[in-house]
């Protein structure tokens, strides 16, 4: 009750900003206010009431729209608001047989025996990049290679490294960056939405570190949207393993080499990320 009071209030304070000042200046509070709440009160859950009341100061929003500003946040369920604030974004990465699909599970398992609502991804879907592969082996009459069913040294050869180094193969990073936007965008939203808790068998790093080590033309810019435009997980745990015993647990899936460069860009992550390596 208090909080619906105080939302009133600041919402009749941002109006009478809203018609005294300037809206150029009036603008700043759009930011200030939530973040001098969050300061003092450190209620994540309340501060969305706040930032979504200080639309109202928004310029050439009428004054009759701004009530949609004040209800929204009267109306919104307090309990759904602090399951959304304590969403938790877990991802499990490391090379190839270095056992993060064996502890995602587990760690759903443990996490739903404590109460809490989760699930567990495994993000190895390639809608757009596979549709668009086929699509243009078939076009120019060039055999299509299914890995699932194919050893490395028969995928690595010297006709595959050519093609990786033509211009054209740079699209196929950015198609999968869509792709994993799309896909994995989507589900993490609506599992924020629900307030479940998200556990990653791999993340859009994963795929990146892919055509890196193999030699594909990705430029700067895409690595930067990787790393720094993607949503950070809460905590990123990288499991490190001998490359040689990857190797072998995998069964030459990829030759040993594509294991020990996989190895050295996933420890870079954990030290650029901060993220947790478990050896």
């Amino acid at each position: 009750m208090k909080m619906k009071i105080l939302i009133i209030a600041l919402w009749c304070f941002l109006i009478l900003l809203k018609l005294k000042f300037p809206p150029l200046l009036v603008m700043f509070t759009l930011f200030i206010v939530p973040s001098i709440f969050y300061i003092i009160f450190r209620d994540k859950a309340n501060t969305f009431r706040v930032a979504l009341l200080s639309c109202t100061v928004i310029p050439h929003v009428p004054l009759q729209t701004t009530l949609i500003f004040l209800f929204l946040p009267l109306i919104l369920n307090d309990e759904w608001l602090r399951k959304v604030a304590k969403w938790k974004l877990i991802v499990f990465t490391g090379i190839d047989g270095s056992g993060k699909t064996t502890h995602s599970i587990e760690t759903v398992r443990y996490l739903r025996t404590k109460g809490i609502d989760c699930a567990v991804y495994h993000w190895f879907r390639q809608l757009l990049v596979s549709s668009a592969s086929i699509a243009y082996a078939k076009i120019l009459g060039k055999p299509i290679i299914r890995h699932r069913y194919t050893r490395g040294k028969n995928v690595y050869t010297d006709a595959f490294r050519k093609r990786i180094r033509t211009s054209m193969a740079m699209f196929r990073p950015l198609l999968q960056l869509i792709d994993n936007w799309i896909f994995i965008g989507t589900m993490l939203l609506i599992n924020m939405i629900k307030g479940r808790w998200v556990i990653c068998d791999r993340y859009f790093y994963d795929y990146y570190i892919r055509f890196k080590v193999l030699g594909y033309p990705v430029p700067k810019i895409l690595e930067w949207v990787v790393y720094e435009l993607t949503p950070n997980p809460h905590l990123l745990i990288v499991f490190d393993v001998n490359p040689v015993i990857s190797y072998k647990r995998r069964r030459g899936e990829h030759p040993l080499w594509y294991y020990v460069y996989a190895r050295k860009e996933y420890l870079r992550i954990a030290k650029n990320k901060k993220g947790v390596v478990i050896n």
